[in-house]
């Protein structure tokens, strides 16, 4: 039984987090395996900021899992430990919004006036 408790908290859950409005929102999901992109678990939505959001990650997660892979608007943005999220929740969304920018400019072509967006 201790095997398989190790097994589990080696895995690193997906979580999908989304600007909703003023708000902000998570979802959570398994990893991704041989290219079938799972339905989330788990949703909760309604934070006022980002570092709010964050946070109740942190608490969500945090007795079950050490590291999460990151998606913002779309975007992967990398992973992180759970005890950033629960720690500096600020300095993690700064950072996420940064790679988030990052990411959707290298998808846009330059000069931005093709019309897809």
């Amino acid at each position: 039984m201790k095997r398989a408790l190790e097994v589990e908290r080696t895995l690193q859950p997906v979580v999908e987090l989304k600007e909703q409005g003023a708000a902000y929102g998570y979802s959570v999901r398994a990893p991704r395996s041989k290219g079938v992109i799972p339905p989330s678990s788990y949703r909760d939505s309604g934070f006022a900021t980002l570092p709010d959001c964050l946070r109740d990650v942190a608490k969500a997660l945090g007795g079950d899992f050490k590291r999460i892979y990151i998606r913002l608007e779309g975007h992967c943005v990398g992973e992180r430990d759970i005890v950033e999220l629960r720690d500096a929740p600020d300095a993690v969304a700064e950072a996420l919004k940064a790679a988030c920018l990052e990411a959707d400019a290298a998808v846009k072509p330059v000069g931005g006036a093709g019309g897809q967006g």
